[in-house]
């Protein structure tokens, strides 16, 4: 076998293992070109040998990888083997990562031809790398947690721990507070024993001195009742058979101070008869239309020098249970007390009535002098006078306190209002509403006005 066919064997068993080695051959000229690639580069990056001939091994690359392979050749003019790691653009433009190790070619005479790279892809290794980077960084995370988490249990731990020291020492002061309210529950006990044995006590003390007021009230009032009646009856006589004026006007005076105590007594009596726990009361079902209407028209002979007109709004077959007398002088004191405090000389009183639940809530309307806040505090309030009738002895200061206790008598309540003075006053009170059954008839009236002129 001659030379020449030698080589030729020889280069061809070479380029057999070079193309079938698992591993890129790249050779390079001075200039970064390529010159050769074996199989495995072109299956890797995807072209064919034609295809890269001739290219320079940046275009095979992004512009930042570019750089940086650049600045790695340059260690190869230093004859200098070196391995880096590069990432190629595919012709397909997806990325692989690859393990270079280049090495630098010269020819006889030392000069530098080129370089020869070793390609290695490395992408399944780097995403390995990736992965468990990944998994140490979690790994890491979660040990910090874990330990933060421990550090967290050890102060809940230490907390806790405290916490039951100080729950612990509030038991003590429950335990401690317990036994004390322990003993003052025993002694409000004998406390209340006590106070309910005092209170009992007082109670039939001030019972029996209220029994013995309202005696001592009733026998004072029929014992001045006695020598007022005669001179009650006298005292006009007298005043009649008189002559000189001068004395007879002192028997005016005399009279009407005695009409005043008369008065006064009688109301006193009534007061008092009203505050007894045995007073009874004859209730009876009544309708309350008839009776204010019977009420005004005995009213008229009473009002002298005055024109009043009375509207009586209570619909018919209005029916309460009610003690006639007593409401008869229920309502006698509220008109009384309109007409008396009157402002003009035409008065008008409106008595008005409506259901509420099983109450019939009565109301006594007036144009009259009004009152103030204070005064309503007080207006039913035993020989309370406004201030316009302290001196006026018409007024026993007793009216308004009889009216209360016979509402209060009838179980019902009392109230006033009034926006002030010179604005009139309206008093409500409730009665009790007769159950009516499914046969009655309700009917409501018109409003009924009646007209009084008693001028004279």
């Amino acid at each position: 076998m001659d030379i020449e066919t030698a080589l030729n064997e020889s280069e061809k068993i070479y380029r057999q293992i070079v193309e079938n080695l698992n591993e890129g051959i790249w050779i390079l000229d001075n200039n970064a070109s390529t010159t050769y690639v074996n199989s495995y580069i072109t299956q890797l990056l995807g072209y064919t040998t034609n295809e890269m001939a001739g290219k320079r091994l940046f275009e095979f690359m992004d512009d930042t990888w570019t750089k940086i392979a650049e600045e790695k050749l340059k260690y190869v003019l230093q004859e200098t083997e070196r391995e880096y790691e590069f990432e190629f653009l595919r012709k397909n433009k997806t990325r692989i990562f690859t393990s270079a190790h280049i090495s630098p070619l010269f020819d006889v005479n030392g000069k530098y031809v080129g370089a020869l790279v070793g390609v290695q892809d490395i992408s399944y290794r780097k995403k390995m790398e990736s992965e468990l980077h990944d998994k140490f960084n979690r790994l890491q995370m979660s040990e910090l947690a874990t330990l933060n988490i421990m550090e967290d249990l050890q102060n809940t731990i230490e907390e806790l721990t405290k916490a039951e020291i100080q729950i612990r020492e509030k038991n003590q002061e429950l335990q401690k507070i317990n036994s004390q309210l322990t003993s003052a529950r025993e002694e409000l006990t004998i406390l209340n024993q006590n106070l309910e044995k005092k209170v009992k006590e007082r109670t039939a003390d001030v019972e029996k001195l209220l029994k013995q007021k309202d005696e001592f009230i009733s026998q004072l009032g029929h014992d001045l009742k006695t020598p007022l009646t005669p001179l009650n009856i006298l005292l006009p006589i007298v005043k009649e058979r008189e002559q000189d004026p001068q004395l007879k006007e002192h028997l005016e005076v005399i009279f009407n101070n005695i009409f005043y105590m008369k008065n006064l007594v009688i109301k006193t009596l009534a007061l008092a008869q009203l505050n007894s726990p045995n007073a009874e009361l004859l209730l009876q079902d009544i309708d309350l239309f008839i009776q204010i209407r019977d009420i005004l028209k005995m009213e008229i002979p009473l009002f002298q020098g005055k024109n009043i007109i009375f509207e009586n709004n209570i619909p018919a077959n209005t029916v309460v249970q009610i003690d006639l007398l007593q409401i008869r002088e229920l309502f006698d004191n509220l008109i009384s007390n309109a007409v008396k405090y009157s402002q003009e000389d035409e008065v008008k009183i409106t008595i008005d009535a409506k259901q509420m639940d099983d109450f019939i809530v009565v109301s006594v309307k007036d144009m009259g002098i009004g009152l103030e806040s204070d005064q309503i505090q007080h207006v039913f309030d035993e020989f309370y006078k406004v201030d316009n009738s302290r001196h006026d002895l018409q007024s026993t200061g007793l009216g308004l306190s009889i009216c209360k206790r016979i509402v209060e008598k009838h179980g019902g309540r009392i109230w006033v209002e009034s926006q002030g003075k010179g604005k009139g006053s309206t008093f409500f009170f409730t009665l009790k509403a007769h159950k009516r059954t499914n046969g009655e008839e309700n009917i409501n009236a018109n409003t009924n006005e009646l007209r009084i002129n008693t001028v004279l």
